[in-house]
């Protein structure tokens, strides 16, 4: 029996040689693949730093404000940087890939190869998002710069409004460039800036009804009134000297001009005299 036992063991010892030998070389043949692609990742990095550099891509990249951009997302590595550092990535990815198809790990080189081929979309869509914000900045300045000169004080608030509603379109085309369903957000956003506009909208309206209301009655009124014609409104009698937009000016016996809101020419009781 010690020796069925025995005979059992070195034939399972020999199988277990058998089989390490076997994976060996591919264990080996692995590990300098992992070796060399590291090597070469970092020299294929460190040369395409170099090129970036010597084409001064980082001050390209600060006179189109993507440095700014980078620096909002607390990201203090240059342009140049950034780029080499993917290509590093990407090249470390098909290493791993490749040491994964030599082990026999076909899981892993299939899910490794879904990622890399998911990066170029996810690679457009991070240029289309820089892209479209650095459009929307330059939106922004120009309307700050048109209202600053027509003397709009409310230039800022607008150019800051456009900006905000340019940064959510372009946000929701970059995810669904990327791939991602934006359906449920785009509906929630619909919903809130039509409430939005909703609530602004009776706002207005409400704090602008004198206003609409002078504007109406000088409309329905130019026909009735005219400059240079005496009036009495109010026991004020004078003579109208000018008709503005939402009021009218009357000069009384004492030479005062008097300001009268539109919108009495037409619900009180006016005394024409010539």
């Amino acid at each position: 029996m010690l020796q069925n036992l025995t005979t059992i063991f070195y034939q399972s010892l020999s199988a277990f040689g058998q089989a390490f030998m076997g994976g060996l070389p591919n264990v080996l043949g692995a590990l300098v693949v992992l070796g060399l692609g590291w090597l070469f990742s970092k020299g294929i990095a460190s040369l395409l730093d170099k090129i970036l550099l010597g084409f001064k891509f980082d001050a390209l990249a600060k006179k189109l404000k993507v440095i700014e951009l980078l620096d909002k997302g607390n990201i203090e590595a240059p342009p140049s940087k950034i780029i080499s550092q993917f290509v590093y990535w990407i090249s470390l990815l098909l290493v791993f890939t490749t040491a994964s198809d030599i082990l026999g790990w076909t899981s892993v080189s299939e899910e490794i190869s879904k990622l890399i081929s998911y990066l170029p979309t996810l690679f457009s869509a991070i240029i289309l998002f820089i892209l479209g914000s650095f459009i929307a900045g330059f939106v922004r300045d120009i309307i700050r710069s048109t209202t600053a000169s027509l003397g709009i004080r409310a230039g800022r608030l607008i150019s800051q409004l456009v900006f905000y509603l340019l940064i959510i379109i372009v946000t929701l085309t970059a995810l669904k460039q990327a791939g991602i369903d934006t359906t449920i957000i785009t509906s929630n956003l619909l919903l809130i800036l039509g409430a939005m506009l909703a609530s602004l909208s009776i706002s207005y309206a409400f704090a602008s009804r004198d206003i609409l209301t002078n504007i109406l009655a000088i409309f329905f009124s130019r026909k009735t009134f005219h400059e240079g014609q005496l009036v009495e409104i109010d026991g004020i009698r004078g003579e109208i000297i000018q008709i503005e937009s939402i009021s009218i000016i009357i000069k009384d016996e004492n030479n005062e001009k008097i300001v009268i809101p539109a919108h009495e020419f037409v619900t009180k009781k006016v005394k024409i005299i010539d």
